[in-house]
């Protein structure tokens, strides 16, 4: 279908900011670091960066995930006064739907809204036809819908084999959503407190880094009969979340239902448990989601900080290599030019003492000694280079690049964002191989721009953020550094 006038309203910047000049210089600030300090230096190393809007600003986002169940679908209807979304006990649906305002009810079709140049989703198409086959938008003439976009997702399965069971990769399509969003709110429900598989593979690998916008809930508070039901549920809860993600402090966990499917839950009789509590967290979950407008300024921010982070510790390891890769092919360099010349120079020496098989038989081993290790030295510059596809292969190159950090602490934010960054630098290491890394000099020189803009140039965005109107300076750093 075509995007006609009236049909879906094209949305601008959150209209909560303070000043809509403040947010639109902000996010040209933030285009124009992304494009000097980290786009040179991520393209010479095959790093994937975000997708970041080069135009104007883009519409704040609320991203929906949970088990298939959870009630996600059946609260965006709550949230929405419409039932907008398809809702069941079995899985209803395996694609992504967006949710967005139109004057009037209206849906459009993946592909369109992949290509459409007046939406802010083409990046999409990276994730493949199979995935834009699946993708939808409604337009929902809705009060709320004019401020931010809902996300709703396929409900999260638990099976033998999960990653064949979609025709698409489920876990890619989730932290490209994740990324656009600005906030991530994941339903349980008490059936299934966070064991499913793809559940535990999306909290422990596929949303990391991104913690600042998750909010949990434990959804159908109102199938609890009693307290201890209750505490049995919400333990087993707060057990598998300290298991799937990597934090001291368990997050918080908002725990409510909807008071229009209390009656269809078939609540327990003489349930002791009452619900005016959960009537309060439910309003508490709904102000999270009115305010994600107001953090779409502060997640900018923080995610040019967290990429500028993690693309330091890619660019650092990969100086490691390429450094390890150079001494071992000068190395295998010096071998070649030495074995003939040792030869040349011993048959001299000998040329009188010997005949003329000796010489001979001298000067045909010193040859084959410099073949054999010319191939040995391919050989094993070969098996450097296949190792490389072996995320804990890597492991020794960023202990040498954090050497000195780590032997004064633990630091484990440094151990946190490498464990994000590993398993994805054996992708980038076969794109652009160690042979093929800019001239040392070079990439120093871009590895320095990009510590002075972790140091100096995102915290003046910080600053500029939290005084709006002000000429930001440069504020001191208390945290420790990652670069």
């Amino acid at each position: 279908m075509s995007l006609e006038a009236g049909q879906i309203s094209i949305i601008g910047p959150p209209k909560s900011f303070s000043n809509m000049t403040d947010y639109i210089a902000l996010h040209q600030k933030t285009n124009r670091l992304y494009r000097s300090a980290l786009k040179p230096l991520a393209d010479s190393l095959a790093f994937e960066l975000p997708v970041h809007p080069e135009d104007a600003p883009r519409q704040p986002a609320a991203l929906f995930l949970g088990n298939h169940s959870s009630g996600k679908s059946s609260f965006i209807n709550h949230l929405l006064g419409t039932p907008i979304q398809k809702t069941g006990l079995a899985p209803t649906d395996d694609g992504f739907t967006i949710i967005s305002y139109g004057e009037t009810a209206n849906s459009m079709d993946g592909q369109t809204v992949a290509s459409h140049p007046a939406l802010a989703w083409q990046n999409l198409h990276r994730l493949g036809p199979a995935f834009i086959s699946k993708l939808r938008l409604r337009a929902v003439p809705c009060a709320i819908l004019q401020e931010l976009n809902l996300i709703d997702s396929p409900g999260m399965i638990d099976a033998a084999n999960h990653s064949n069971t979609r025709q698409y990769d489920f876990e890619k399509s989730v932290r490209t959503f994740a990324e656009h969003s600005d906030l991530i709110l994941f339903f349980f429900d008490p059936d299934k407190p966070g064991t499913t598989a793809e559940t535990i593979s999306i909290l422990t690998h596929t949303l990391a880094g991104l913690e600042h916008k998750l909010r949990i809930i434990l959804n159908k508070a109102d199938l609890f009969a009693t307290m201890r039901d209750f505490a049995r549920s919400y333990g087993a809860l707060c057990w598998n979340l300290s298991k799937a993600i990597p934090s001291k402090d368990i997050p918080h966990i908002f725990t409510t239902y909807l008071p229009e499917q209390a009656n269809t839950h078939n609540r327990p009789q003489n349930s002791s448990i009452p619900l005016e509590d959960f009537d309060t967290t439910r309003k508490e979950i709904i102000d999270e989601i009115k305010q994600t407008p107001t953090r779409r300024a502060d997640n900018s921010v923080s995610d040019l900080l967290q990429t500028a982070q993690k693309l330091a510790v890619h660019s650092r390891v990969c100086d490691q290599i390429g450094l390890a890769y150079r001494n071992k092919k000068l190395l295998w360099y010096s071998l070649i030019v030495i074995s003939p010349t040792a030869t040349t120079l011993l048959t001299w020496l000998l040329w009188n003492q010997l005949d003329w098989k000796d010489r001979a038989l001298l000067m045909i081993g010193g040859f084959a000694i410099g073949i054999l290790t010319y191939y040995l030295g391919k050989l094993l510059l070969d098996r450097f280079r296949h190792s490389l596809r072996r995320a804990e292969f890597l492991a020794p190159f960023f202990d040498r690049a954090y050497n000195h950090e780590i032997s004064l602490s633990e630091r484990e934010d440094l151990q946190a964002l490498w464990k994000s960054v590993r398993k994805e630098m054996p992708h980038s290491l076969q794109a652009i191989p160690p042979s093929q890394y800019p001239f040392r000099l070079t990439r120093r020189r871009l590895i320095q721009e990009l510590e002075k803009t972790i140091k100096n140039d995102i915290p003046q965005l910080r600053h500029q953020l939290e005084t709006p109107s002000s000429t930001p300076s440069p504020l001191p750093s208390t945290s420790h550094k990652i670069y």
